[in-house]
């Protein structure tokens, strides 16, 4: 799975075979036909309808889908909304309220927060490592601990958007785009089946 900010730039790279194999470092990814056709929530009801693009390397073989940044792998809700749902948890609101104002079911959420909150310290060390590519320098004294590892671990995701936001001049709008590719995305993932 390749998580891109820009589908659009990915897509042609791919056509130009400029994309590396994430698996062999050696290969050149290709297109290789598209994924299942599915349809992803996203806030305020709405959902988008997505055909992800498959990539196969030259060398190795393997396959890829490339998924935007703001799909969250696996899942049928956007990264949006789940990470209304992990704010909304931090600021103390249980599974059934946050459940009905996202309009998804409350078993949902709580298989969200279950999953992040099992991944919390690992999400935090994956975003501290993706501020240290952006360049990040804190711009004051240190935050204080939110109190709680998935607490910190959101810290640390939103310091890396914001750091990549203002290193790129990205706008409010990719502020989830940006969030699920700095690892909100990939530590959302239900664990393999078996």
């Amino acid at each position: 799975m390749l998580l891109c900010l820009d589908a659009g730039a990915v897509a042609a790279d791919l056509a130009a075979g400029m994309l590396a194999c994430p698996s062999c470092q050696a290969g050149r990814l290709a297109p290789w036909g598209y994924g299942r056709e599915r349809a992803v929530r996203l806030r305020g009801g709405r959902t988008a309808r997505l055909r992800p693009r498959r990539a196969r390397c030259r060398s190795c073989r393997r396959t890829r889908i490339l998924l935007p940044s703001w799909c969250a792998p696996r899942r049928a809700d956007g990264i949006e909304v789940i990470g209304a749902a992990a704010g909304l948890a931090m600021a103390g609101h249980g599974c059934r309220p946050i459940a009905a104002a996202l309009g998804v079911p409350a078993a949902t959420v709580r298989g969200w927060l279950r999953r992040l909150r099992a991944r919390a310290e690992p999400l935090r060390q994956h975003a501290i490592r993706e501020l240290g590519k952006l360049g990040y320098y804190p711009p004051g004294p240190p935050r204080e601990p939110a109190g709680s590892p998935l607490g910190d671990a959101l810290n640390a995701v939103a310091a890396a958007v914001d750091c990549a936001r203002r290193n790129f001049g990205h706008g409010p709008d990719m502020t989830w785009a940006l969030a699920g590719r700095l690892g909100l995305a990939r530590f959302l993932m239900p664990a393999p089946a078996g």
